[in-house]
């Protein structure tokens, strides 16, 4: 134990590393290398828990320029990059390494290239000044602390069984960036646009159009800002809008000498430019009516607004899938295999279609083709909850046990407090003769629900593999 508590002090030791922004040594558990490596596992994910990309790639291009040129006059430009356009209402940006992007809800409210130079510039710095390896060096160095007072920590290759995405989870990559580092991020973000010609003062309107963006965005989805959603938690640890506004307006005076570029907004070539996905972007509203009236269970009501969005704008896939699945609750299943059929051959690769087409057969009973299409799901968005839970289900009703596990068992560790899963997982490891693994699947259903059919049923096996 002694020994490993030495381990474990000589990690924290040897593990510092300079900041390319300060120039500072600070606590560094994950490489470059470990950055790069987590942003191309986070990618996938990430992009189909924000709607997917939005199909442009001259607005991708064109915009993709402009983040290529503030990443190339960055700290480090030789990290890779891609941008894109995620298909979502939701007013948000972000970056990894790897990966810049910003959504649809938030692009089609800005008013000139500055302000979407500001947005992202923000989002290069916190990749630039390493903030998500900093919060993951803290998570990694809490959990090594806690193996090695466990005596856990032999066998493992320093923080590396830690820095993955199954444990720390593509949203928690995002999220929580302390106050000093969202400042530091609009500090690096007002430079950067500035040395690149563009108005530094557009900074602080981009800031004012965010705050209108969120805010419109909660109203048309009946919430608030004190909510539990996932925009409350984004914007939790963001400084008050007027004190950021001064921060940033005392930035701005503090930059080295600047020369700005023609206007410094370029805003009549950004709107001509975004002019389509800001007509889309309305009939998104009416979707996202549908989609709320979907989560409420007012299927006829969703139908109607689907179908109202679609007399619109008929080459949208994500309304024809929200429609499959309004007729997958109606258990009209033929309605529900066409629907999200025009989905995809709008948008061949789209996931929640190709879910959806699972969803279909699984209702049916048909298993086997309906894990070859939850498998297709997965191949794009590996972390996606209901094609893990419903593939292992689906090889669990065709007796394939062995097959089963895996799904059950990542999709328990995305949701540990399923109702069933931790049966299911029991029956599985039992069945292929793994009764350790069984006898602990079975008590974790009884702690979670112990009432259910699954819960009785646990109970009794382990009254006879664990009966003491």
């Amino acid at each position: 134990m002694l020994r490993k508590f030495f381990i474990f002090i000589l990690l924290i030791l040897t593990s510092c590393a300079v900041n390319p922004v300060t120039g500072q040594r600070e606590l560094m558990l994950v490489s470059e290398a470990q950055e790069i490596s987590i942003g191309k596992e986070a990618a996938p994910s990430l992009n189909w828990e924000f709607g997917g990309g939005y199909n442009d790639p001259a607005l991708e291009s064109y915009l993709g320029g402009i983040a290529k040129r503030i990443w190339l006059n960055a700290e480090r430009p030789w990290l890779p990059m891609e941008f894109h356009v995620q298909n979502t209402s939701i007013p948000n940006a972000f970056a990894l390494p790897g990966y810049i992007a910003i959504t649809r809800g938030l692009l089609s409210e800005l008013e000139n290239e500055a302000q979407f130079a500001a947005i992202i510039g923000h989002e290069i710095g916190h990749v630039m000044a390493r903030h998500s390896a900093q919060r993951m060096s803290r998570a990694a160095l809490q959990q090594i602390g806690l193996a090695a007072g466990a005596g856990a920590l032999a066998g493992k290759k320093g923080a590396d069984a830690l820095l993955t995405i199954g444990a720390i989870g593509t949203s928690l990559y995002l999220l929580k960036y302390d106050r000093s580092q969202e400042i530091q991020a609009d500090r690096l973000g007002a430079r950067y646009m500035a040395e690149l010609g563009y108005d530094p003062e557009e900074a602080l309107r981009a800031h004012k159009v965010l705050e209108i963006s969120v805010d419109s965005y909660l109203k048309r989805q009946g919430k608030s800002r004190s909510g539990e959603d996932f925009i409350s938690s984004l914007l939790s640890t963001h400084p008050r809008t007027e004190v950021r506004l001064d921060e940033i307006r005392q930035m701005i005076n503090e930059l080295p000498a600047y020369n700005i570029t023609g206007d410094g907004k370029f805003s009549m070539r950004f709107q001509n430019v975004i002019q389509s996905i800001k007509n889309i972007n309305r009939v998104y509203f009416i979707y996202d009516e549908a989609e709320n009236n979907y989560k409420k269970r007012n299927f006829t009501v969703a139908e109607q607004k689907i179908n109202q969005a679609i007399s619109i704008n008929n080459r949208q896939a994500p309304f024809y899938n929200l429609l499959g699945f309004v007729k997958l609750r109606q258990k009209n299943y033929t309605g529900a295999y066409r629907s999200f059929s025009k989905a995809l051959s709008i948008d061949p690769g789209y996931q929640p279609a190709i879910y959806g087409l699972g969803v279909v057969h699984y209702s049916q009973g048909s298993y086997e083709p309906a894990i070859h299409e939850f498998k297709r799901s997965l191949a794009l968005y590996p972390e996606h909850p209901g094609s893990l839970l419903a593939a292992g289900k689906s090889y669990y009703f065709i007796r394939r046990y062995r097959e089963a596990v895996p799904y059950l068992r990542n999709f328990a560790a995305i949701t540990p407090e399923h109702p069933e899963v931790h049966g299911l997982l029991g029956i599985c490891y039992e069945n292929t003769g793994d009764l350790r693994s069984a006898v602990r699947e079975y008590r974790n259903q009884v702690k979670v629900a112990p009432d259910t059919e699954l819960g009785i049923h646990a109970k009794k096996r382990l009254e006879v593999l664990a009966p003491n």
